[in-house]
C-alpha cells in the first residue's frame, strides 16, 4: 500500500509521542491526573501498565501532544 511522506511522517512522530508518554507514566505513576493514580500500584507493574493505556487511549490527539510538551520540553 502506497503511503504519502508526510502521512509516513505524522505517524512516525504519533508512535514516539504515544511511547514516550507510556513510558514515562508507566515508570512514574504519580504524575498521573489524582483520579487515575488511585488505579495503580506502582512503578512498572502490570496493572499499571494497563491504567496507563487506559488513560492514554482516552487523550485526544491535541491533548497528548500537549501532555508531550508540558512532560519533555520543559
Amino acid at each position: 500500500m502506497y503511503r504519502h511522506p508526510t502521512v509516513n511522517h505524522m505517524s512516525s512522530k504519533a508512535r514516539r509521542v504515544v511511547k514516550a508518554l507510556f513510558t514515562f507514566y508507566l515508570s512514574e505513576p504519580e504524575c498521573l491526573p489524582l483520579h487515575w493514580r488511585a488505579h495503580t500500584n506502582g512503578p512498572g507493574t502490570v496493572q499499571t501498565a494497563h491504567v496507563v493505556s487506559d488513560f492514554i487511549a482516552g487523550m485526544t490527539d491535541r491533548f497528548a501532544l500537549e501532555e508531550y510538551r508540558r512532560i519533555f520540553e520543559v
